[in-house]
């Protein structure tokens, strides 16, 4: 990027960024995955009735969307979950993120992904995906059900999953290759109630692939909501 378009970048940047501090950061072991809390200042969340989208600046001139979850509108907090096993301007950032930096945003907007009242909600997805659903589970009554699976490629962090989050979904631990058909394979053994909405969400060819699938069984007659977030 040549100099006049940094300046002329800068110069849009500049009324729309918004800032933020990291309050804590939490690796996963591995560390290929990342717990970010912030405090956004600048953020009205009482009103979120949907899974939102935050897009950060990662690098000059360059942006990643990622869900902010287990929000707290009186503090105006909320947590970032982003896998960084794939090298990318968004896992650098996130890996090098400290207490006390401060992040730029340039909005935060909804995703249109929503609980259905008095729906099972089905949720698909890799580890990507865990801000999104966790995100759905806030925003569902307390006594929603819940299920579907989420898979991981490392089984250290299938086990995180497992042990620390009250996520009632099955983790499924698979090589980035495989977890379209391990994700297949644990839809063909589930019945699912007519009354089910379906948020498939990540990789963007498996999301597709998910969904075709879906749509084929008489048992699904509820929407089928995807958001693919890598490919």
């Amino acid at each position: 990027m040549n100099i006049l378009t940094r300046k002329a970048m800068a110069l849009l940047e500049k009324p729309l960024l918004k800032a933020g501090t990291v309050l804590a950061v939490r690796a996963w072991a591995p560390a290929t995955f990342y717990e970010i809390d912030l405090h956004l200042p600048d953020t009205d969340m009482s009103n979120w009735q949907s899974v939102q989208h935050m897009k950060c600046k990662v690098a000059e001139a360059t942006y990643r969307d990622y869900t902010p979850a287990g929000w707290d509108a009186e503090t105006r907090t909320c947590t970032l979950y982003i896998d960084t096993a794939h090298d990318g301007a968004g896992s650098r950032w996130a890996s090098s993120l400290a207490q006390n930096d401060t992040i730029y945003h340039v909005g935060i907007a909804s995703a249109l992904h929503k609980p259905v009242a008095d729906h099972t909600l089905l949720c698909l997805g890799d580890s990507s995906s865990l801000g999104h659903f966790l995100a759905l589970q806030q925003l569902a009554a307390p006594d929603a059900a819940i299920t579907g699976a989420i898979a991981f490629t490392s089984q250290a962090h299938t086990h995180l999953f497992t042990e620390y989050f009250r996520l009632p979904l099955t983790a499924l631990t698979a090589t980035t290759a495989q977890q379209q058909q391990q994700l297949s394979a644990w839809l063909n053994r589930q019945n699912f109630p007519n009354n089910t909405t379906a948020y498939i969400t990540g990789h963007i060819p498996t999301a597709q692939q998910l969904r075709r699938q879906l749509r084929q069984r008489k048992d699904m007659s509820g929407s089928i909501k995807v958001n693919g977030f890598w490919s």
